[in-house]
């Protein structure tokens, strides 16, 4: 039995195939909704979604669709260090598309900022640089990471 909280691989061959597709068609990764209303964002193909209004980021709640990434718990925990509000819950793809910034998480990108989001016939371009909320999640872990950046939550572990 595959435990709910993995990916199978043969699950995956439809995002790659819906991926590549939109690669074609020049887009950079693919916006996954929810199955049942169409509505909510789930998760980027490759990530977790996150969005920024304000002080408040929202990213979609764990359930049996929403792979719990380390990165992604992370990026919770510091955004919260760090004074922001943040909600694991719904949030439409309206709601992004009337987002400040938008970014993802994930172990193989890390936190990346996404500069524009195209639904249908609208396209949002989003708040990006050294003075978003993203690059200051970015320069945390990363400084974490490297030892720049006291790491307050001992995530790192010394190897002698």
């Amino acid at each position: 039995m595959i435990p709910p909280h993995t990916t199978p691989t043969a699950a995956m061959h439809h995002v790659f195939e819906v991926t590549k597709e939109a690669k074609a068609k020049g887009f950079n990764d693919v916006l996954f909704l929810d199955a049942e209303e169409h509505k909510y964002v789930e998760e980027v193909a490759s990530c977790n979604a996150f969005i920024v209004k304000g002080h408040l980021i929202s990213t979609s709640p764990l359930h049996g669709t929403i792979l719990p990434g380390i990165t992604r718990k992370s990026v919770i925990e510091l955004a919260r260090d760090l004074g922001y509000k943040v909600e694991e819950r719904k949030f439409t793809v309206d709601e992004l598309l009337e987002a400040d910034e938008v970014f993802c998480s994930g172990t193989a990108v890390g936190i990346s900022e996404v500069g524009s989001v195209t639904y249908k016939d609208k396209r949002a371009e989003f708040k990006s640089g050294p003075h978003s909320v993203t690059h200051e999640l970015y320069d945390m872990i990363t400084g974490i990471q490297t030892g720049v950046v006291e790491d307050k939550n001992e995530w790192m572990v010394l190897i002698e």
